[in-house]
């Protein structure tokens, strides 16, 4: 933390006003609103919980901008090496300024960098269990720190820093942290300093813990300590605001060379009011981040809203994932219970899709919506309004920016009740508010102007900018539309800078605002590395090691710069051509199965050579294999799988290899029942009551996302599409960018043809995880079901062609000629549509196969393995990658996601038996089951191929075969 003990601010105080300081922990009003303390969460049940041992709070107040550090040791009380996240939601214009991270004894700070960058750090250096730590923010303002390794039965200590400006009433800026902790702390202290212009300190007249202030140098200090605390109280105190401002002084970049201002006013409250509408649209989310919001508060602001407005007509749209209700109401004497009542009796359910609401469509005077502003599902926001929009939210975790955005664009008003009480609320929805209309000044002197509550300003007003020359004037006139109530007038003197950065950190997080509205995302990313912000698209990260800096073009801690520098010019020198060589390696590796394919099976069956790999002799072959086989029917009785989908199966292609008798072929999947409890309930249902026995058990299940899988599947099967859809997409709403549960969410629609929505997902994930290749992967195959061939091949051939680092290409060897085999089957499909100038020629090859396999699945750190027995009884792994018959097997993907690949020239008749073996999985955070996705073809790169899908849920502590199905050739 710094401390600037020469700052005096001349001229802020009145001279004959009394300076109140009240330092206390208490409990404050909900409506003053506040950021949550950080916890850490695992996601398993199993293991016992992360425990904030130890917790010191520094808090340092000049102006009315706050840095709030939390000096934090956790401790594990587990017996294996864990991750921890810790999350919390920040206040509307919050900033994660600062994080450190114990590496070896020793606190290193992060550094800024892209968020996918730190992210595929992160995890890299974490399999190679050294000392990462990161911190990113999540949609709606939601910070998470993910920390490792926490030693078993061992500590973890952690910083983290954060700036805010403090808003307040008329008289008093307000400081408020919540401090709710389930467990006892073994150490706690707080240190608050305050800088003023010799302020008279008062005591609380209630204070909860005495604190005692101290004088030192232009600041006032309060300390407090204690031991074995249990907390379930608030942080607060307030700080008197200034009589009349009329000189502001600037600080020195730190970042830049730039001279910066900073202006808080306090405007004086006034307000009209504006005309009572006649017709008016209520626009209200009804999925499942609902159940955050206080919707009583929200329902009772609602009725006071229409108590004045009287008489009227209002229409009613409800949404979650698409648009549920369209209906229109009849105001009388300011009521409407049939409304009220309606909206009582909501369900909160489903993902938010902002854009199912057509706003450019709904014809009123104002509209009124009630959300979180969080969109996890579907089409994008559509942002055409012809009336105004009052934004109303109610959650802590919110995304703000959007809301304003959508206030100011419509002429509306964003209302975070959060903040508010109930009287303010409604004077701010009955009254017209004031705003700044323009400011002037010297566009020589003054440059990057940025303000924020220019549209409904309550009694805070705030903007910065960069200053040229000694001293200059600005001008900031406030009112209603183009009638100007009142003109602050306020000179910049740019003579005593102070020597800090905190103007600079001011002006950046204000642009940085400007900029997430305006939602250009490579502007976001690069303000943020400049100024060190954590953002939408930036990170903070820890790593321990230098190499590891080098490895992921990260620039570290000026400590470690220098060696920085020289392991990076070496690395420059010996990665000269590394792409083109990569690319040679797949073309020899493509040409290798394109021998495999050429090859005589037959021959080969006939003693002929074998590749290297290939089993023993056949007879062997089939006597093990019978006894294997009565191995794993033993095993299958044990293995518990918690989820399931089969799609239903038809006839296949007849196979017509030249020189060969016709097959017909038929797949017949291996169904799996759900073991869970809440299946049992549901079948036990009518059809018709399926969904409101669903909702019954929600509650139970609330944050299980195999929950929404199996219901959502067995929904599906029972022809409740729509149903079935809402359901599922609850899985976007449980844990916000969580990409495992995207990839769940994304395959499952894509299983059950909803492209368009599984298409948003995967631009989601790819957003967040273009450093791997299934990202890629996932799009391009959506794209060939949607029949947009040439988008699918663009995606594809970005997993032979990327460069990818050495953790990638270690991890999924092999993945580049599994990808061909798809995009050569979409080439030969739709040749003659296709622009494939792009792909190299020793990638072209059509390779049809009677029977090809592929498994992948959701979760990192996890080994699955694909087996397939034919009808001699031999078993194709791993182990046995090349068959007597000639199958082939891909190379065994043993930490995370696959894919693995089996693929049969000519299939002879008979059963070929199709399994997964599932070992685990190795990660120290668990986010529930792990999701299994099996591809079964037959006829593979024939124009009248067969595909079946099966999705199948194992509990990651269970380890075992299942049986995927069975694919039947006969004469």
């Amino acid at each position: 933390m710094k401390y600037f003990p020469s700052l005096v601010r001349p001229a802020i105080l009145s001279a004959n006003k009394k300076i109140l300081l009240l330092i206390v922990l208490a409990f404050f009003a909900n409506a003053l609103g506040a950021q949550n303390l950080p916890a850490i969460t695992t996601n398993s049940e199993e293991d016992k919980p992360i425990e904030l041992k130890r917790l010191h709070i520094n808090v340092f107040v000049i102006e009315n901008i706050a840095t709030t550090t939390f000096e934090m040791q956790f401790y594990n009380n587990n017996d294996r090496v864990m991750e921890g996240e810790l999350e919390f939601p920040l206040n509307n214009g919050t900033t994660v300024s600062a994080f450190a991270l114990d590496v070896n004894g020793e606190m290193r700070k992060g550094v800024v960098v892209e968020k996918e960058k730190a992210t595929q750090a992160f995890e890299a250096v974490t399999r190679r269990n050294i000392d990462p730590g990161i911190v990113e923010v999540t949609r709606g303002n939601n910070f998470k720190a993910r920390v490792y390794p926490i030693p078993p039965r061992g500590y973890k200590k952690a910083v983290i820093s954060f700036e805010q400006e403090l808003k307040g009433n008329k008289d008093d800026y307000l400081y408020q942290l919540p401090m709710n902790f389930k467990q006892k702390l073994e150490e706690f202290s707080v240190r608050v300093e305050v800088v003023m212009n010799k302020p008279e300190v008062t005591k609380s007249k209630h204070p909860a813990i005495n604190l005692i202030f101290t004088e030192a140098r232009n600041s006032y200090i309060s300390e407090y300590r204690e031991k074995n605390v249990s907390l379930d109280t608030r942080l607060a105190f307030s700080i008197p605001k200034p009589d009349n401002l009329r000189e502001v002084l600037t600080y020195k970049g730190e970042v830049t060379s730039d001279n910066y201002f900073y202006i808080n006013l306090n405007p004086d409250r006034e307000s009209i009011s504006k005309p009572k509408p006649s017709r008016i649209a209520i626009v209200w989310d009804e999925s499942s981040s609902g159940k955050d919001r206080d919707t009583q508060k929200e329902i009772a602001l609602l009725k006071n809203y229409l108590k004045w407005m009287q008489e009227g007509e209002i229409e009613l749209k409800t949404f979650s994932n698409k648009l549920h209700t369209e209906r229109t109401f009849r105001l009388a004497d300011g009521t409407s219970p049939r409304l009220i009542k309606f909206l009582e009796a909501l369900s909160y359910d489903g993902g938010t899709n902002l854009g199912a609401v057509d706003f450019s469509s709904i014809n009123c005077e104002e509209i009124l919506l009630f959300t979180d502003g969080i969109s996890t599902f579907g089409e994008k926001f559509q942002d055409t309004f012809t009336c105004p929009v009052i934004p109303v939210n109610s959650s802590n975790i919110a995304d703000h920016n959007l809301l304003e955005y959508v206030a100011s664009a419509s002429n509306g008003i964003y209302i975070n009740a959060i903040n508010l009480t109930g009287e303010e609320i409604t004077a701010l929805l009955q009254n017209h508010q004031k705003t700044l209309i323009r400011a002037e000044y010297d566009p020589e002197k003054i440059s990057g102007f940025f303000y924020e509550n220019a549209y409904a300003l309550n009694g805070n007003f705030s903007c910065a900018g960069k200053v040229e020359g000694a001293k200059t004037e600005i001008k900031l006139h406030f009112g209603y539309g183009d009638r100007i109530t009142e003109t602050r007038t306020l000179t910049i003197d740019n003579t005593k800078r102070i020597q800090n950065g905190l103007g600079e950190r001011i002006w950046a997080q204000k642009k940085l605002k400007s900029l997430l509205v305006n939602g250009v995302h490579s502007e976001v990313v690069n303000h943020g590395k400049k100024f060190s912000l954590v953002t939408p698209g930036t990170s903070l990260i820890v790593l321990d090691e230098v190499q590891d800096y080098v490895n992921y073009g990260i620039t570290p801690p000026p400590s470690l710069q220098k060696e920085y520098n020289r392991l990076l010019a070496l690395r420059n020198k010996e990665n000269t051509g590394t792409r083109e060589r990569r690319l040679n390696e797949i073309c020899e590796q493509f040409k290798i199965d394109i021998d495999w394919w050429e090859s005589d099976h037959k021959a080969a069956n006939k003693n002929s050579e074998i590749p290297r790999d290939a089993p023993p002799a056949l007879e062997e072959v089939i006597e093990v294999a019978e006894n294997v086989m009565d191995m794993e029917d033993a095993v299958l009785e044990e293995v518990v799988v918690t989820g399931y989908n089969a799609r239903s199966t038809t006839p296949g292609m007849a196979v017509n290899t030249e020189g060969r008798q016709a097959l017909s072929s038929s797949v017949k999947i291996q169904k799996w029942e759900s073991n869970a409890g809440y299946m049992s309930e549901l079948k036990a249902t009518d059809v018709e009551n399926l969904y409101p026995k669903y909702l019954e058990l929600k509650p139970e299940n609330i944050e299980n996302p195999s929950f929404y899988f199996d219901v959502a599947t067995y929904l599906f099967e029972k022809q409740q599409r729509e149903t079935g859809l809402r359901v599922l997409s609850n899985l976007a709403e449980l844990q916000l960018e969580n990409t495992e549960l995207m990839r769940t969410l994304g395959r499952k629609l894509v299983e059950y043809e909803f492209y368009t929505e599984a298409l948003s997902i995967f631009n989601e994930v790819m957003n967040l995880r273009s450093f791997e290749p299934h990202s890629y992967i996932d799009l391009g195959l959506t794209y060939a079901e949607m029949g947009k061939y040439q988008k699918a091949i663009d995606e594809l051939y970005k997993v032979v062609d990327k460069e990818w680092d050495n953790d990638i290409s270690s991890r999924f060897p092999g993945i580049e000629v599994i990808v061909l085999h798809d995009i050569n089957k979409i080439i030969y499909n739709n040749r003659k549509d296709l622009d494939i100038s792009r792909i190299r020629e020793c990638f072209l090859k059509h390779m049809p196969v009677d029977i090809r396999v592929v498994i992948d699945w959701d979760a990192n750190e996890t080994d699955i393995d694909l087996w397939v027995t034919d009808p001699r009884g031999e078993k194709c792994s791993y182990q046995n990658k090349y068959t007597a018959i000639g199958g082939k097997m891909s190379n065994d993907i043993t930490t995370g996601y696959g894919p693995e690949e089996f693929r049969l020239k000519e299939a002879s008749a008979g059963t070929y038996r199709i399994q997964a073996k599932f070992y685990g999985s190795r990660k120290q955070t668990l986010q529930g089951n792990v999701t299994v996705r099996a591809l079964v073809y037959t006829g593979f790169g024939s124009k009248d191929g067969h595909k079946e899908i099966l999705t199948l849920q194992l509990e990651p502590d269970k380890q075992g075969d299942y049986t995927i199905g069975e694919v039947l050739f006969e004469k």
